[in-house]
């Protein structure tokens, strides 16, 4: 008989698509003010697409699709084979050659071709084993050793395994279990498929795999060298299944390789000027593993991009919406078209382009397909948890270079995710870059007691010591005040001067705006608890006034300013944190280094406000924070002052006992001895968040909109409507919303159903909240949600 890979695509009825066209020219209709032009068009474009017949759909044969497999592997390799020894291309094209022998099997064809349960009626309800556990029991050890003369005894646990966990599947089953099937629906049929007899069965291999996925609590013991070969073989072989199964040749995108187009436009724009000196560094140290600590303003995104040299890149940032702002950068200021924007909420942005091919840029970014991708550090370094399913990320930065711009923003646990990360990158033989405005000496002493050592392993710099006679470093001054903000001081700055407020929780963000508003100030604010549209709004409008020299006023905002918006304020007042948090709030103000400061243009404010057990900030690196920041009050306080106060207030004796230090110590220990399947793909995201939120829409927005929702919604609930035109009505809807830890939804009457439930499935989960929420669009004004309860704000920042 033929044997087929999957299913063949059902073919609507007119019936059916005269459904769908009814559904999407209503809501074309009644929505048509809520939607762009490019949207319209994307809309129209699948209805158009319900009207032309498709021709038949050729099913693919699995013999097909394992060779298309195969040619994608040996393609990719003409590219990128530079990065891997022939034993590992060996592995890995052996590996797509017989990870889907399995499916040759009656039960897995009776699914792809439903005709056979009429042949077959007795087998019909049979449960199938998963065909890559049959795989990988196909072949035995000798067999695999004739492959390669590169091959050995070695070499065959993490290659069958990789085969043998190729899907995400538990595995519960006994050998004396998989012999009976395999008698019965598997070996007849393999040998057929394969053309040749007595075709045997290994259930052997099972106790040859690195690790079983079962409910077991055994230690992980299996060396560094033989999991990473496991990584990679697996990892690309996902790889590149997935980008056949998504009807795609090759598994990268163009690569910047041989043209160095980023490199060469990046070098036009600074023709004729002489490249800063971290700039010159990184673009002479492109071979290297590198730390490097330059002050904002001396051009380290840049320095960062020329490190790169065209070879296929990840640019890592703190947050989203610094992610947006650097890939916009990369965009337009660099006229590099082949980046992508990896996050959460990456397909809003890339709805907000004039480009067409959406879905296409979306999906391509999420296959880790461009030659430069810009995301947030959860979408890379989720291997570290040895979870199945994330092993592409780790063979993916095998020949790939990664960037962390500003290292120390990151929380304890995300701190030591990336260090035990950047470990196995290395030892893979990927490269990174760390670039930083500072850099605190517990990062290093870490990363050195995991394998990571300054002059071996990476090669560190310190740019803020030559840059101490640089006028334009000379930006800030400071003093210290024990009490509350000063309201009456602020008004007045604002009439003359950009004036920028950033408190340590919304709360006193929402107070301190509402004061100034109430005293008919030219006030706005920014912070977390604003719908997504609206919080969207109010960042371009702050980079507008920052960039504007007449516009004169004041801004309140919290930390999410600290790392994310490239904005210059003339004066700073701030709530005490945590130095390296309070070192970011300064490149906010003076940025660029317009004026040497004679008096205090930094206005700290030690006030505890959002300090202690649920807050935002630690107490014991609070305290150390404020108490060796008081020797630099009253004078220009220096990038070289910078580096030595951070150093101070982390200083790894004085450290020690603390939660932030031992909370490191902790993870680093959690990743070296994590057993594999321990964590769920799922899961992982949700450790990388470190809190359980959900998604929340206000009354207010929910009532103004119901009509929206509520037929946006019955839309997704429709099937085989275009993946274009869901992404724009869920675009749409997630506008409206923000999100909420579970902890405070508890204090409040959220509503625990979901909008959008459809008798047990989800099509979206979203709880509305019955809470004031505040925003005028036309002069951008009001303070967000309004929880009056007293919540845990350290979500909300």
């Amino acid at each position: 008989m033929e044997y087929y890979a999957k299913s063949k695509k059902r073919k609507l009825s007119e019936e059916e698509k005269e459904i769908i066209k009814i559904k999407l020219q209503c809501f074309l209709l009644n929505y048509s003010d809520l939607l762009s032009e490019k949207e319209k068009r994307i809309v129209n474009n699948g209805i158009e697409k319900l009207n032309i017949e498709a021709e038949g759909e050729k099913q693919k044969r699995l013999k097909e699709h394992q060779d298309d497999i195969v040619k994608c592997a040996e393609m990719f390799f003409l590219q990128y084979g530079a990065y891997f020894t022939e034993k590992e291309k060996n592995l890995v094209i052996e590996a797509c050659r017989i990870h889907d022998l399995g499916k040759a099997n009656l039960l897995f064809q009776m699914v792809v071709q439903p005709k056979l349960k009429m042949i077959f009626k007795d087998d019909k309800n049979e449960s199938q084993i998963p065909h890559g556990f049959l795989s990988a029991i196909s072949i035995s050890e000798e067999e695999f050793l004739k492959w390669s003369e590169l091959f050995e005894k070695e070499d065959f646990s993490p290659f069958i395994t990789a085969v043998y966990y190729h899907h995400d599947r538990e595995d519960n089953y006994e050998s004396g279990e998989i012999r009976k099937y395999c008698k019965k629906y598997y070996q007849p049929y393999l040998e057929e498929y394969c053309g040749r007899e007595q075709t045997k069965i290994y259930c052997r291999n099972k106790n040859r795999l690195l690790f079983r996925n079962v409910s077991n609590k055994s230690k992980f013991e299996v060396a560094p060298e033989i999991w990473n070969e496991y990584l990679v073989v697996k990892g690309l072989l996902n790889k590149f299944d997935y980008a056949v199964s998504a009807e795609y040749a090759e598994a990268e995108c163009v690569s910047d390789l041989q043209d160095k187009k980023l490199k060469k436009n990046i070098e036009q724009v600074f023709s004729g000027k002489e490249l800063r000196p971290a700039q010159k560094y990184m673009k002479d140290h492109k071979n290297d593993n590198v730390v490097v600590i330059a002050p904002t303003g001396s051009g380290k995104t840049e320095a960062a991009l020329l490190w790169l040299d065209g070879e296929k890149g990840f640019y890592t940032l703190p947050l989203k919406v610094s992610s947006n702002a650097i890939y916009d950068r990369i965009k337009k200021k660099y006229f590099y078209e082949d980046v992508a924007l990896l996050h959460s909420d990456s397909m809003s942005k890339y709805m907000s382009e004039e480009t067409e091919d959406i879905q296409e840029r979306y999906i391509r970014s999420r296959m880790l397909a461009q030659p430069l991708t810009v995301c947030t550090v959860d979408q890379l370094f989720k291997f570290v948890y040895r979870a199945l399913g994330t092993e592409v990320f780790a063979a993916t930065l095998k020949y790939s270079k990664i960037v962390l711009d500003e290292i120390q923003s990151y929380s304890p646990q995300v701190i030591a995710t990336i260090i035990y990360g950047l470990k196995m990158i290395q030892d893979l033989g990927g490269k990174f870059a760390v670039i930083t405005a500072t850099f605190p000496p517990v990062l290093s002493h870490f990363m050195s007691l995991y394998g990571l050592s300054d002059g071996k392993e990476y090669q560190f710099v310190d740019f803020s010591k030559s840059s101490i006679n640089d006028e334009e470093s000379l930006r800030h001054w400071i003093k210290i005040r024990k009490t509350e903000i000063d309201i009456d001081e602020i008004l007045e700055q604002g009439e003359e001067k950009k004036v920028l407020v950033i408190c340590n929780t919304v709360r006193r963000a929402q107070e301190i705006y509402y004061e100034l508003y109430k005293r008919n100030a030219e006030v706005h604010t920014l912070h977390s608890r604003f719908v997504r549209k609206d919080r969207a709004i109010l960042e371009e409008k702050i980079k507008e006034f920052s960039e504007s020299p007449e516009d004169t006023g004041i801004w309140v905002t919290t930390q999410i300013v600290e790392a994310s918006l490239d904005i210059d304020f003339d004066i700073l007042h701030t709530e005490m944190c945590s130095v390296d948090s309070l070192l970011q709030r300064l490149g906010r103000c003076n940025r660029k280094g317009r004026y040497i400061p004679e008096k205090a243009n930094i206005i700290v404010y030690d006030n505890r406000n959002g300090v202690g057990s649920r807050a935002v900030y630690e107490e014991e690196i609070y305290n150390r924070s404020i108490k060796c920041l008081k020797k630099y009050e009253n004078m220009l306080f220096t990038e070289e002052m910078k580096t030595a106060y951070i150093n101070e207030v982390y200083d790894i004796d004085a450290i020690k006992g603390t939660k932030y230090y031992m909370e490191i110590e902790k993870y680093l220990k959690l990743f070296k001895e994590i057993r594999p399947t321990e964590y769920k793909k799922i899961a992982v995201d949700k450790e990388f968040r470190n809190i359980e939120s959900i998604t929340v829409i206000p009354d207010s927005i929910y009532d103004s909109n119901q009509g929206f929702l509520e037929d946006g919604i019955e839309v997704l609930k429709t099937a085989y409507i275009g993946p274009e035109v869901k992404n724009i009505i869920r675009t749409k809807i997630t506008d409206l919303t923000l999100g909420m830890p579970i902890y405070s939804a508890r204090l409040y009457a959220v509503d625990r159903g979901c909008i959008g439930q459809s008798g047990t499935k989800r099509i979206l989960h979203i709880h509305r909240i019955p809470s004031q929420y505040e925003f005028d669009v036309e002069n951008f004004s009001g303070r967000g949600l309004i929880l009056e309860k007293k919540e845990d704000e350290a979500i909300f920042v």
